[in-house]
């Protein structure tokens, strides 16, 4: 019997079927890659974006709270500057300034950690953009490549701008594989996912650092504050302990002085009555012969010179110890007054320092913490609620 067919192998139908669903699949896989990572690219596109927002607005907050270290440090110093203008023994290191200084090393370091998120931010959202970039320029090019491929999937024997090509097998300057083109595609994204995760990981520490930061300076002002209050209790103690002091000596010194007044009064009084005595004794000296007789009245007149010498003696010496302690009470009066000076001018300081800090209760918060943590880490809407 005559055969007429080539003299070669043949596959058998099934073979020929596997052949066909085969190239089928290998092409619906590909195009299935090529879909999926044109959707991941969209939604890393999409999602890159809304990452760069919420990054700088976690900047932004950042930025602000950085910004408002600034009073509270400046007032710390400008209270330390107004307690230096205590005089001498008043001029005390004291639990308040060494709070004060506590405060300011606290206020420099908030605002040193705050700096560094800030500039972690500043250099995380170039990454961002840089990623962002290079995805956005994939996709353009991916979408460019679809473009293509559609329209020449679409030309037909009919269609007017087919024609004989010079060199149509041509292999264009940097053409790569398909394996390359998809480690490529895969490359951009797993980068861009990178960059997402390691901001949202930032905008944590931001929130935690903000949280630490404000918690510990907040903890620092109020001891600060409460030292501040044991300080001036204290100082107006000791001032109106001075006051009532100086007080007490003004009328010791007032009495004092009548003492002395008196006193010298007496010594004064006391004077006559030995002149006449004296002068009677030194008068009957002038008696001749037997006449001049130590009777009673030259003993009585004697010994009331006597006692009157030594009355004036005893006032003299009265005198004297009253105006050495009128003296001293004068000195010690000298002292207090220049203490009560020195104590007056303290509560006067720590008074201004009061009201200097008073601004720091004044000045309402950016954010409530909650509020702020919601902005950071992305969990807030534009909604009344705000909340997720």
């Amino acid at each position: 019997m005559l055969r007429i067919e080539k003299p070669v192998s043949r596959h058998q139908p099934d073979s020929w079927l596997r052949n066909n669903e085969s190239i089928r699949q290998a092409s619906h896989d590909v195009r299935n890659t090529s879909h999926n990572l044109r959707h991941h690219s969209h939604h890393l596109r999409d999602q890159v974006r809304e990452e760069i927002k919420k990054l700088e607005k976690a900047k932004e907050v950042a930025e602000d709270e950085l910004e408002a270290r600034f009073s509270p440090l400046n007032t710390a110093l400008q209270c330390l500057t107004l307690r230096e203008r205590r005089r001498e023994g008043d001029l005390v290191k004291d639990e308040v300034e060494i709070s004060l200084h506590d405060e300011v090393r606290m206020l420099e370091k908030s605002r040193a950690d705050l700096e560094k998120v800030v500039l972690s931010s500043v250099s995380h959202l170039r990454s961002l953009n840089q990623a962002r970039q290079i995805l956005l320029q994939d996709l353009s090019d991916k979408q460019a490549a679809l473009d293509i491929d559609k329209t020449q999937e679409d030309l037909t024997e009919h269609s007017p701008q087919i024609s004989f090509k010079p060199d149509s097998l041509r292999v264009p300057s940097g053409s790569i594989l398909p394996a390359a083109w998809l480690e490529h595609s895969l490359t951009n994204m797993t980068r861009t996912e990178a960059a997402i995760k390691e901001s949202q990981e930032l905008r944590d520490t931001i929130c935690i650092t903000i949280q630490t930061t404000k918690r510990e300076d907040e903890t620092q002002q109020t001891a600060t504050e409460y030292s501040l209050r044991c300080r001036l209790h204290q100082e107006s103690r000791a001032r109106d302990e001075l006051q009532w002091q100086k007080e007490k000596l003004m009328a010791e010194i007032k009495d004092q002085e009548k003492e002395i007044s008196a006193l010298e009064t007496q010594l004064q009084a006391s004077s006559l009555p030995l002149k006449v005595a004296q002068t009677r004794l030194e008068g009957r000296t002038a008696r001749r012969g037997q006449d001049l007789v130590r009777d009673a009245a030259q003993d009585g007149l004697a010994a009331e010179v006597t006692q009157l010498t030594q009355s004036r003696t005893l006032l003299r010496q009265q005198l004297v110890l009253a105006l050495d302690s009128l003296h001293s009470l004068q000195r010690h009066l000298r002292a207090v007054d220049v203490d009560l000076g020195r104590k007056s001018l303290s509560v006067s300081l720590e008074k201004k320092v009061q009201d200097t800090r008073q601004a720091l209760k004044e000045a309402a918060p950016l954010q409530s913490l909650t509020e702020a943590n919601l902005t950071i880490t992305g969990s807030l809407r534009a909604h009344p609620t705000q909340i997720l």
